[in-house]
């Protein structure tokens, strides 16, 4: 009563995002982590010539429309509730043929891990977006939700930078948490927000597999 939702498209009362500009949110091609082009199931292509430490990548939605006004909103200006609203939209759409592999990559229940924020970053923002994502996710899949990661390096703001300065800008940014180093899983669902060139989650997965964890496959709200 004191807070009503409003759709952060048009302003509609009644939900997030109402049924006129839910028809303006796309669902995302897949495509290999390596070298980013398409791929039916998400899956590294099996002759790519960029390696990547990830299996595979889920890509949900197109960074676009009303899914990048919710997503940008969440992280800039701290409505992070939205964040759960794309979720809540996401998990019907992964029982279509395209998500089979990522399917069944849940079914050997791995554990979620959100890509984790600088400690300044975190006390300027006061949440971290990918945790809120993956606890959400985690509970619609059943999966449980741990901080395996951290991040050692400040490494600003990628917005506007190339592939090159993200891929320089990510390395030796993170390392295994030092409360983690005796219990690594098997398998990891690493979470973001947002897929651009794959540099952040590239790197995660490489610390993770380094660390123990034998399979990483990354799944991220949009691209």
């Amino acid at each position: 009563m004191l807070f009503p939702k409003h759709c952060a498209g048009c302003g509609k009362g009644g939900g997030y995002v109402c049924e006129e500009c839910e028809i303006g949110m796309w669902e995302e091609e897949q495509i290999c982590p390596g070298c980013g082009r398409v791929s039916r199931y998400g899956l590294k292509h099996v002759y790519c010539t960029e390696k990547s430490p990830l299996t595979g990548v889920t890509c949900l939605w197109a960074y676009e429309g009303i899914a990048r006004k919710l997503i940008a909103s969440g992280k800039y200006k701290f409505y992070y509730d939205y964040l759960r609203e794309l979720t809540i939209n996401s998990c019907p759409i992964t029982v279509r043929p395209e998500f089979t592999q990522f399917r069944e990559f849940i079914s050997g229940r791995p554990l979620m891990v959100p890509v984790p924020l600088h400690p300044r970053r975190l006390r300027e923002r006061g949440f971290n977006q990918a945790k809120v994502i993956s606890l959400s996710l985690g509970l619609s899949f059943e999966l449980n939700t741990q901080e395996l990661l951290v991040r050692v390096k400040d490494t600003g703001r990628q917005v506007g930078r190339d592939r090159g300065k993200r891929l320089k800008a990510m390395e030796k940014a993170f390392q295994i948490s030092p409360k983690s180093e005796l219990s690594i899983p098997t398998n990891v669902m690493l979470v973001d927000d947002v897929w651009t060139t794959g540099a952040t989650m590239n790197e995660c997965a490489r610390t993770l597999k380094q660390g123990g964890v034998k399979k990483v496959w990354g799944l991220v709200l949009a691209r």
